[in-house]
């Protein structure tokens, strides 16, 4: 789906925009819910540079109440498809490919679910418990039961019957 022959890429800028349907990516654990993938391109002899911006939703469950919620990712990445063979690189910004000699196309899709995975938070927290500004609102923690004293220093009986053995 996120394959382009490079002979249908014309040369110089170029643009396309893609939308993505409920599991058209495979994120694993994770639902894709779908969104848009528009991607300008920009082809000589030598390259093809993929500039892409993602703007999809992925259903993740609450890490606090275990209820499902919608999450938006919005990012952009950049991919270059070299001819000749270089060693091939990623980082936050971009990533450096080569061809796919053989099929005489270029890939996007690892990149793409890389981008999205990679822009999920750490916390997966409903909506619902964060403030206006994205926040986690302060949770309210109750204990039941007698709250032993803090200066009461309570010591396990076998560690002073091993303080005697060690004497």
């Amino acid at each position: 789906m996120l394959k382009f022959k490079i002979f249908e890429i014309p040369e110089g800028q170029s643009e396309r925009t893609v939308d993505l349907n409920d599991g058209d990516l495979d994120l694993g654990e994770l639902t894709f819910k779908g969104g848009k993938l528009h991607i300008d391109f920009y082809r000589t002899l030598q390259f093809v540079r993929a500039q892409f911006n993602v703007g999809v939703n992925v259903e993740l469950i609450c890490d606090r109440s275990l209820d499902p919620y919608e999450h938006r990712v919005d990012q952009q990445y950049e991919v270059l498809f070299k001819a000749d063979e270089v060693e091939e690189s990623a980082d936050e910004n971009g990533a450096v490919r080569n061809y796919d000699h053989a099929s005489k196309q270029i890939d996007l899709e690892q990149d793409v679910r890389d981008t999205i995975l990679l822009n999920l938070p750490t916390k997966k927290l409903h909506p619902r418990y964060l403030d206006e500004d994205g926040n986690p609102k302060e949770v309210l923690n109750e204990q039941f039961g007698d709250i032993p004293d803090e200066d009461e220093e309570t010591i396990d009986p076998r560690w002073e019957k091993l303080k005697d053995l060690k004497e």
